[in-house]
């Protein structure tokens, strides 16, 4: 059964291109587990409140997504295995 799901990621400082990549990787990851992106909220560069993997600036992109809960830790897997995001989370959404 679907659920609705939000996910925030930082990606490191790339270029625009390596930026879109990094998204549209994440976003074939969703749709080829039959999961469906409801909308897609980039933030842009953001100064980090701490340095993380040497890096002081992140670009944030918010994802709001339905997905099988069994497909939630393979797509935390993905995050971390992806070298360009440095941060992630995911967070089950209410029914509004």
């Amino acid at each position: 059964m679907k659920k609705s799901y939000e996910s925030m990621i930082v990606v490191k400082p790339l270029s625009d291109e390596e930026i879109s990549q990094t998204l549209e990787a994440v976003k074939n990851f969703i749709t080829q587990n039959d999961g469906e992106i409801d909308k897609v909220d980039e933030w842009g560069s953001r100064k980090l409140a701490y340095e993380i993997e040497k890096q002081n600036d992140g670009y944030y992109i918010v994802l709001y997504f339905s997905l099988d809960a069994s497909y939630v830790n393979p797509l935390e897997n993905f995050y971390r295995l992806n070298e360009n995001i440095i941060r992630f989370i995911v967070i089950k959404r209410e029914k509004e």
